[in-house]
């Protein structure tokens, strides 16, 4: 009788404890089912360097996303890591696949004719820029036969190809003259008077720029000739991977602009092809502007756009070798600009936020970005210096 008894409790407990389970399996069981749902964007195409978050590829239901930035700078495809949390707030890792490719064509800046003299070498070509958004090294050449020693005109094509196939093709002329002894050095001088009478605005001020070629300048005469601002070379590379020197009259023209009220800002012209190369020239500029306190911004003047083919950089690269010398003026405590013309503005600086000074030699300009300053003529001439002078019109508050 006990052992029966003893028998019936033991399968009492069993039951229980298997009913227990089980219902401890079906509460939690169903209480841990995962209920979020993941949608792919397919095909996952994003364009080298572009801006792109997991999110614009991955949208999540009953969950949140851990929306990150995506790195974007080499093309192929990628396996791309992300993370999650579920609909019970639990942490989980996803993945998928991004094709990150280059649909852009590369760039051929050239004019619609080059005329050379009969008998010169082809060094018209070193004119013509050549470049790419990702390649430092895109495939260029020159369709079409012409012969330089002989005279006449010459329909030719200019075609760029870069390693993801993109091709850029612009027809142009060559056109192979006689020697000329005759000279076109003639200018049309501008006034800087003529130029306040011209753009009469109580919100501009008027301005120019100088370096070491207007030599020495009479400050106190620039002042009364309503002068309000000068943009001064602090210095320049002496050439692509030298040293950087000193402008011969930057102490003098920013103390003298100094002494007599006129507000100052500096520049430095660079052939920098490095972002290393950049940073280092920016701590330079900086060294050398201590004592002296900058009204205006430090500005980064890189023009040496017919040597860029020879630099085995892209243009992605130029635009980041620009923002490498700004953020190091920028984090020692000055203001930053970068300068350039419009047509290279609307082309080749185009992948990063600056203040921009225009260079634009038009009377009216029709450059749609901001900008800051505009220089609108390289031949204007002012009481105090004397020679030609580039002439600047500032948007900055007075």
């Amino acid at each position: 009788m006990r052992r029966r008894k003893k028998t019936i409790f033991t399968s009492w407990v069993v039951s229980f404890l298997l009913l227990g389970g089980l219902s401890f399996f079906l509460f939690f069981g169903q209480k841990e089912e995962d209920k979020t749902i993941l949608h792919f964007e397919e095909p996952s195409i994003a364009e080298i360097y572009s801006k792109v978050k997991v999110s614009d590829f991955v949208r999540i239901e009953m969950g949140k996303l851990e929306d990150e930035t995506i790195d974007t700078s080499r093309i192929g495809e990628h396996s791309v890591s992300f993370s999650y949390y579920n609909d019970r707030g639990k942490k989980k890792e996803g993945k998928f696949q991004l094709v990150v490719s280059d649909t852009t064509p590369p760039l051929v800046f050239l004019s619609s004719s080059y005329t050379v003299t009969k008998g010169s070498s082809d060094s018209f070509k070193d004119a013509i820029l050549c470049g790419d958004n990702y390649d430092k090294h895109p495939n260029c050449k020159i369709e079409g036969e012409y012969v330089l020693n002989q005279v006449g005109e010459y329909p030719l094509s200019y075609v760029a190809v870069d390693s993801s196939g993109n091709t850029t093709k612009q027809d142009f002329t060559l056109r192979v003259v006689e020697k000329s002894n005759t000279s076109n050095s003639s200018s049309n001088k501008i006034n800087f008077s003529d130029i306040k009478e011209q753009y009469k605005d109580p919100n501009l001020s008027y301005g120019i720029d100088v370096s070491k070629w207007q030599k020495d300048i009479d400050w106190k005469r620039l002042k009364e000739s309503g002068v309000e601002f000068a943009m001064i070379r602090l210095g320049t590379q002496i050439g692509p991977h030298e040293d950087s020197k000193l402008d011969d009259y930057f102490l003098e023209n920013i103390r003298g602009a100094k002494e007599v009220g006129i507000k100052v800002g500096v520049y430095y012209y660079s052939y920098a092809s490095s972002k290393k190369e950049a940073r280092e020239q920016a701590k330079w500029v900086v060294k050398n502007l201590k004592g002296f306190d900058l009204d205006l911004p430090v500005v980064f003047d890189w023009e040496c756009y017919s040597m860029f083919n020879s630099f085995s950089i892209s243009l992605h690269d130029l635009n980041r070798i620009a923002e490498s010398f700004l953020s190091v003026i920028q984090y020692s405590g000055y203001e930053s600009m970068l300068y350039a013309s419009k047509n290279y503005l609307e082309k080749i600086w185009t992948s990063f936020d600056s203040k921009i000074w225009l260079a634009h030699y038009t009377a009216h300009t029709d450059y749609q970005g901001d900008y800051l300053m505009w220089q609108l003529t390289n031949h204007g001439t002012v009481p105090g210096i004397q020679g030609e002078v580039d002439i600047d019109l500032g948007y900055f508050k007075k």
